[in-house]
């Protein structure tokens, strides 16, 4: 099978539907390749003006005509972003030329109920992204090239010889200096070419012609290179109005990321970190990372944090691009449903671990709502004030901890609190020590009531913390638990922590 995107250089920067601007169908645009207009859309071929002419002509039929450069390089982008999407129907797939891609189908027909419902949703598929194909069938790669140009129907059961048998020679990809010499002699469809002498032919036009017309009708193997793209989606919109209200990127960006979650789905993948570039005039104006607490491929979800991304620029005024990226990914894990639905009776049971059958369930339900919070409060907050808790490699309560990103994952050890030989910590400790009072004597001062202690902790020579530490838990006007300690070379008392 082929894939022919005859409209591809105009497309992959004017995709009808992928932007919020209405009258963008309306619009006359047209690649230019070397001063000479090369595709057009409806609306400028409605003006009269044709493939070739100069700009200046064109200008003189259109004033509004809106000229955009070729760019090689971004159509070849979009084609190995397509092929990303096709591998949902095979493997093989290779480049066939600047337009074309080939796809190995034999293998995969039956797993799609047969070759006409594969044919509607490949279709179905390129077109979602924005892009006409013209798929054509044939039993050789250039054949089916040849019949995807021409509009040809399905001709995978007849050979090459009788499907392409009346094709005009400059149709078949030859070398048009042999093309040339055969219309001379008065041979111009492929019927009459095939009437002649192979050894006249051969002597006449030299092997290389040969090795094309026997690759095109079978007679000699057409190996094709397939490609085997890493894992990357790369999508975006080119607005022809520069948007000055990044409010109205949301319609687009929906777009983009319902594409992003059906690549992830047949990709089979889940990520954690994502990116929207915003471009103006080629320049990037801003890159919004969003990055989860946790892999996933929930689009509702990223949506909302693009959301919340949008509202934090505000230097970016004018856009006329916008990029969907990621290159990063891990393998899917889903969870498999419930064989029962989980319901308000059964949560208890589960969650204390009696109800086998929905505690998996039950947990990664909660897991993924706590995940959620996480992913939204990391991107609405600084990371300096979202952040985890993770252990310190130091002795004393208030560097026994560190801050860890929020998607850190660290190993937990299960503490028996029953039968534990851990000292009792507060929950909550203060960062710096607060010296008491010297009125405030817990020895003598009669609302302090005396509970457990001293726990001597010993002091850091080496960070000029020469002074050892005896903790004490104190009851405060028979309330509030606190968490003291004495310093006997200065003979001051100090507040670390408060228990709840």
């Amino acid at each position: 099978m082929s894939l022919y995107f005859p409209a591809l250089a105009l497309e992959v920067f004017h995709r009808p539907g992928l932007s919020a601007e209405t009258t963008d169908d309306s619009k006359a645009i047209a690649i230019v390749c070397q001063q000479r207009i090369e595709q057009l859309s409806t609306a400028a071929i409605e003006t009269g003006i044709t493939p070739g002419t100069m700009i200046s002509h064109a200008y003189a039929l259109c004033e509004t005509l809106v000229c955009i450069e070729k760019d090689i390089q971004k159509e070849q982008q979009a084609l190995q972003q397509i092929v990303q999407w096709l591998y949902e129907f095979t493997p093989n797939i290779a480049f066939h030329g600047p337009q074309h891609l080939i796809l190995e189908i034999s293998g995969s027909v039956k797993l799609f109920s047969g070759l006409e419902t594969m044919k509607l949703r490949i279709k179905h598929t390129i077109t979602q992204l924005g892009y006409t194909p013209i798929l054509g069938l044939g039993q050789t790669p250039l054949a089916a090239r040849v019949c995807a140009e021409q509009r040809y129907p399905d001709s995978h059961l007849r050979h090459p010889k009788a499907a392409l048998d009346n094709t005009l020679l400059h149709h078949l990809h030859m070398l048009e200096k042999s093309v040339t010499q055969l219309e001379k002699m008065g041979v111009t469809k492929l019927s009459q070419l095939l009437k002649l002498p192979r050894e006249g032919l051969q002597k006449r036009f030299g092997k290389p012609f040969m090795r094309h017309l026997d690759r095109l009708l079978g007679l000699e193997a057409d190996p094709q290179r397939f490609v085997e793209p890493p894992a990357v989606f790369y999508s975006d919109v080119f607005f022809l109005d520069s948007v000055d209200n990044l409010q109205s990127l949301i319609f687009p960006i929906k777009r983009l990321a319902n594409a992003f979650g059906a690549f992830l789905t047949a990709r089979q993948l889940q990520t954690q970190v994502f990116e929207i570039t915003l471009k103006y005039r080629g320049k990037e104006k801003s890159n919004l990372v969003i990055k989860l607490a946790r892999a996933d491929n929930d689009i509702p979800l990223f949506l909302k944090l693009i959301a919340l991304k949008l509202d934090q620029v505000k230097t970016v005024k004018e856009v006329d691009q916008l990029i969907f990226s990621a290159s990063s990914f891990q393998a899917s894990t889903p969870t498999p449903p419930a064989l029962f639905s989980l319901g308000p009776l059964m949560i208890p049971q589960a969650a204390t671990g009696q109800g086998n059958l929905h505690a998996s369930t039950y947990d990664a339900e909660h897991i993924k709502k706590a995940n959620d919070l996480l992913s939204l409060l990391q991107n609405q907050l600084t990371l300096e004030n979202c952040f985890g808790v993770g252990l310190g490699d130091d002795h004393r309560p208030e560097k026994s901890w560190q801050k860890i990103k929020p998607s850190a994952h660290h190993e937990r050890q299960k503490i028996n609190l029953l039968n534990s030989t851990y000292p009792i910590r507060p929950n909550f400790i203060l960062e710096q020590p607060m010296r008491l009072h010297k009125d405030l004597n817990p020895l003598q001062h009669p609302d302090f009531e005396w509970l457990e202690g001293p726990e001597r902790i010993n002091a850091a020579w080496w960070d000029g913390d020469g002074q050892n530490r005896d903790y004490y838990i104190y009851r405060y006007a028979r309330k509030t638990l606190y968490w003291l300690f004495y310093r006997s070379l200065t003979h001051r008392w100090y507040w670390h922590g408060i228990f709840s």
